[in-house]
């Protein structure tokens, strides 16, 4: 997409929005006295209203050491980390309890097999294995307590670091490109970078620039030299840092919207490079469903919308429209796509040369996590209806996906996807992790 069909899309005018009903049940007991006529009738209500839980599971194996919801994933070199709401993030590996691991030679189930586990003192958020050699393992949990641990041979590790600068944690990622390099941001609005090396564990970057909680942060690679970091708060406004200096490069805020009033950004995804090509772009969106997309070589606000879609009931509530998660797909064959997942089911892609809704669907429940395989061939989305569901980005279709994940009875938190050895393992709101052959 060149510059100059990104510096001349306009500005979209706000949106109007509604909010949907909720609906209670309630349920009457009648404590061994004989039913009234009302209460048959409840009762005949109740019977024509019963919950199916859906038994269907196609997953090669499982991970069950978890004691409450899995959180968050991360998978890296046949190696998966996971964070609960138990306090703790769990080092497994993939192999002990995927195929075949499920039952011995006389059916009987095969114990759960941990690498290693660090305890925390809050529920663990984010958690991962670095990049590129995997080196580290680096968890974070509310209590913005950062734990960072070293590889010393293979399954045992041993805590270098630990950080604490921010009281609650928002946020944690690690640069993917970059071995040992991590940001996070806290509900005070700061934004932190650290760089670790073969004996210590130098602060890069220390940002006080957000008022209010920073939300999300992203890291865009420029060069070895030049590697920034973009971060986004619930106060409207949005950052791009040097991470090595610690320069604020810009900000954007209201008045580079034309004075509309900023939402509370909450998602956030920097676009890949593809083939060389060095026009960057950020893909921002906002508890309330609000999208923009930003050039982060000429800081131009390229795409603004108050509403990625129009609200389908009178009583909806604004959060319901919240944009959980955003994807890339780049290739030099296909127009650029941009995946939007909300709260409220809807599945969104826009073509990014028009900037227009290509093709869209509505899941039964919340989007939690959006993903697309490297050979831009698969889109995977994870729902809160347990399930994650595989499609092709460019014949998006409401009534079939190519191949759905089935086993979970409660949610899907988030997945990591092994394409090298073609396997998807999830974070349950159940506490299990479930992997699939896909």
């Amino acid at each position: 997409m060149s510059n100059e069909i990104a510096e001349q899309q306009p500005i979209e005018e706000d949106a109007e929005y509604l909010e949907i009903n909720e609906v209670e049940e309630e349920i009457v007991q009648n404590n061994g006295e004989e039913p009234r006529e009302d209460e048959d009738d409840e009762d005949d209500m109740m019977e024509d209203d019963q919950i199916e839980i859906d038994m269907t599971n196609n997953s090669k194996g499982y991970y069950d050491l978890h004691k409450d919801s899995v959180f968050t994933i991360d998978s890296y070199g046949g190696i998966c980390i996971t964070g609960s709401g138990d306090d703790t993030a769990q080092v497994w590996e993939i192999k002990d309890n995927a195929i075949n691991a499920k039952t011995n030679e006389d059916g009987e189930p095969v114990e759960r097999k941990m690498l290693y586990e660090i305890k925390h003192n809050e529920s663990v958020i984010n958690c991962y294995l670095t990049r590129p050699k995997g080196l580290y393992l680096i968890s974070g949990d509310m209590n913005g307590s950062i734990r960072i641990f070293k590889t010393i041979k293979k399954g045992s590790w041993e805590l270098i670091h630990e950080i604490q600068q921010v009281e609650e944690l928002q946020w944690l990622k690690i640069n993917k490109a970059v071995e040992g390099m991590f940001a996070f941001g806290g509900t005070d609005g700061s934004v932190w970078c650290y760089q670790l090396t073969k004996n210590d564990c130098n602060l890069l970057l220390s940002g006080f620039s957000h008022q209010q909680d920073c939300t999300n942060g992203d890291f865009i690679n420029n060069s070895i030299d030049d590697i920034q970091l973009i971060t986004t708060s619930v106060d409207g406004s949005i950052v791009l840092w040097s991470v090595y200096t610690g320069e604020v490069l810009m900000k954007w805020t209201e008045g580079n919207f034309k004075s509309h009033t900023t939402p509370q950004w909450i998602s956030l995804e920097v676009s890949p490079i593809n083939n060389g090509q060095q026009q960057r772009l950020a893909a921002v969106g906002s508890t309330e469903g609000a999208l923009t997309l930003l050039n982060l070589q000429s800081h131009q606000v390229i795409y603004f919308t108050n509403a990625v879609i129009e609200k389908i009931e009178e009583h909806e509530e604004l959060s319901d429209m919240s944009v959980e998660s955003i994807s890339w797909l780049l290739s030099t064959s296909k127009p650029a796509l941009l995946v939007v997942g909300l709260v409220r089911g809807d599945l969104l892609i826009f073509d990014i040369p028009t900037l227009k809704i290509r093709s869209q669907l509505k899941l039964n429940e919340a989007i939690t996590k959006t993903y697309i395989s490297s050979d831009n061939r698969r889109l995977f989305v994870s729902c809160m209806d347990g399930k994650v569901y595989t499609y092709d980005p460019f014949q998006l279709n409401n009534e079939q996906s190519q191949w759905v994940a089935h086993g979970h009875n409660m949610g899907v938190l988030g997945f990591a996807v092994d394409e090298k050895n073609g396997l998807l393992i999830t974070a349950g709101d159940d506490g299990v992790s479930l992997i699939f052959e896909c």
